[in-house]
């Protein structure tokens, strides 16, 4: 029985039990060595494990959230940071213009490379689409790069 006790213990994947086990387990002692009985020592630790593993998966899973939009976040960065200079000057067309869609027409007039516009499409970073009234054909440039595009400010405005 104790071994797979100690065995469940030693293998636990969830972080808020884990550290539940470990606040418990320490404040059942703590108690123990300052009043020797038994009793309420369990209750104690009793006690002290729904709240810390409330808290700390609270804690765990916040920080779970944060590491992920922050690896995201990197990711688009060494995306945009590995965009030739043609390809850059597109994504600044679409921030001077004001936002992520343009229609060919002011493509056209943009300056751009279509070789750089045809790279950023094979990427699957620029696409076509149809605009809101069913007849103008637009460009689409992926929303995520548009952000990045805009905390950058390595092109000139």
């Amino acid at each position: 029985m104790w071994d797979r006790w100690v065995e469940r213990v030693y293998t636990e994947s969830d972080f808020g039990r884990s550290m539940a086990t470990f606040a418990a387990g320490l404040v059942g002692l703590i108690v123990y060595l300052l009043k020797p009985d038994i009793a309420i020592a369990g209750f104690s630790a009793l006690i002290v494990f729904p709240v810390v593993r409330v808290l700390a998966s609270a804690a765990h899973s916040k920080a779970e959230r944060l590491a992920k939009v922050k690896a995201q976040e990197d990711g688009l960065e060494k995306l945009y940071n590995r965009l030739s200079p043609d390809e850059k000057h597109v994504v600044s067309v679409f921030v001077r213009a004001g936002g992520s869609v343009m229609t060919w027409a002011q493509m056209n007039n943009s300056g751009a490379k279509s070789s750089a516009i045809g790279s950023l499409g094979e990427r699957g970073l620029l696409r076509t689409s149809a605009a809101a009234d069913g007849l103008t054909e637009t460009f689409v440039l992926d929303q995520d790069l548009f952000d990045i595009g805009q905390t950058n400010y390595d092109f000139p405005f």
